[in-house]
């Protein structure tokens, strides 16, 4: 595995530690944030191991998942929609009481579960269909 792989692997792995302690100081808006952050980065791996370049300056999941022409479950493109979906707003709240209303606790679990779980299909696509 190139080192540009392997940084983009331990990046995304640091950022879902970080997302499991934000979850658990319950800075739930943020915590989703971080989820989708370290789901960039783990797609950006793909990106990186499947076309021998550095991937593109984007936070767009579903177009990472595009060109690292990775398999996943429609469950998975759903998610990844949902957070390509969230964006800016996540990180940028227009309205902070909303999002806290919007973000609770259940919604953040579940989103940590499933970033959780993507992460590590992610990697065993990795392996497993490595070009």
């Amino acid at each position: 595995m190139s080192p540009e792989i392997r940084e983009w692997l331990d990046q995304a792995e640091y950022d879902l530690s970080t997302a499991r302690a934000m979850f658990h100081s319950r800075k739930y808006i943020y915590m989703i944030y971080i989820c989708q952050l370290a789901l960039e980065k783990a797609l950006k791996a793909v990106v990186a191991l499947r076309t021998n370049k550095t991937p593109p300056k984007t936070h767009k999941l579903l177009l990472l998942a595009k060109m690292g022409q990775i398999s996943l479950l429609d469950d998975h493109l759903e998610f990844l929609g949902i957070l390509d979906a969230i964006g800016s707003g996540a990180r940028y709240p227009k309205n902070f009481a909303a999002a806290r209303k919007t973000y609770t606790r259940t919604v953040a679990q579940d989103y940590l579960v499933k970033t959780e779980e993507l992460l590590e299909w992610i990697k065993k696509e990795m392996i497993f269909k490595q070009s």
